[in-house]
């Protein structure tokens, strides 16, 4: 879900408001790719839950979710539309720029308005002169730049999941950080410290987030974690919601412990300086 998602989304309730109709989305679970090139299917950045939040949040009322499979990949355009049609009254449809569908990718804009089907194409959302995609958005978070990232997505690029039992090194140093596990599939950004926000059950908090493998002490395991500033309690088993705001640095691994504390006392502070202005 980007920008152009959003526009796409923006066009459909304003079409189905002039139908007097219910705005309704459509989309494939895994991508497409993952089925038809696995060998390049792109990481996710949305997972579904992420996605159908948005998509309602956005004023979509119905959410259909296909499973993308080689059966579904095989149906003609005809045969794809003929089956929506059996569950539901499509009045129009609103597509983005490079939408495509049915077998070899046959059914396009151009294919629904022949048959008779009313059809509004939504034209690509450009940012810098650039046509806005989905790849793009996984490139820049590839490379930890989430203030472009997070300004093609239209929101703070966010990674959500229950806090997992970690081995307390940081509550040790003074920096007590709740772990998330990592949902299959999911983008994760840069290895590096962010600036970000944590929605936890007790509400939204200013939260120094780490992506890395701790290596001052020669950790092999991934981890996406953080310190939640001005918070004091137990998050352990609860659903933690993480938004990377700012990048800060790589990954260190510092001489001594003493050096890694001075240095979250300054990812702390920047933090706070950072965050605490937006």
């Amino acid at each position: 879900m980007h920008l152009g998602h959003v526009e796409v989304i923006r066009k459909t309730v304003a079409a189905a408001r002039d139908e007097d109709a219910a705005p309704a989305l459509i989309t494939f679970e895994p991508h497409p790719r993952c089925v038809l090139d696995p060998a390049n299917c792109p990481q996710s950045i949305t997972t579904l839950q992420e996605k159908l939040a948005l998509i309602e949040s956005h004023g979509i009322a119905h959410a259909i979710v296909l499973r993308f499979d080689r059966a579904l990949s095989s149906l003609s355009p005809q045969e794809f539309v003929d089956q929506l049609s059996a569950a539901m009254e499509v009045r129009r449809w609103v597509i983005g720029f490079d939408f495509a569908f049915g077998r070899e990718r046959r059914g396009n804009a151009e294919w629904l308005r022949e048959r008779g089907f009313a059809c509004d194409e939504v034209p690509p959302v450009v940012i810098d002169g650039i046509a806005l995609h989905s790849s793009e958005v996984r490139r820049l978070i590839n490379l930890g730049d989430m203030e472009k990232a997070n300004r093609l997505l239209g929101r703070q690029y966010a990674m959500s999941g229950p806090v997992e039992a970690g081995d307390k090194v940081g509550r040790r140093l003074g920096f007590p950080t709740a772990n998330i596990a990592i949902e299959p599939n999911k983008l994760v950004p840069a290895l590096g410290a962010y600036a970000g926000r944590a929605r936890a059950d007790e509400g939204d908090f200013i939260a120094a987030l780490s992506v890395g493998y701790r290596p001052t002490f020669g950790g092999t395991q991934l981890r996406v974690e953080a310190f939640l500033l001005d918070f004091e309690g137990d998050l352990y088993q609860q659903r933690l919601e993480l938004r990377f705001v700012r990048y800060l640095h790589p990954d260190i691994a510092f001489p001594t412990v003493d050096d890694l504390v001075q240095q979250l006392k300054r990812d702390v502070t920047d933090t706070r300086r950072i965050v605490g202005r937006q």
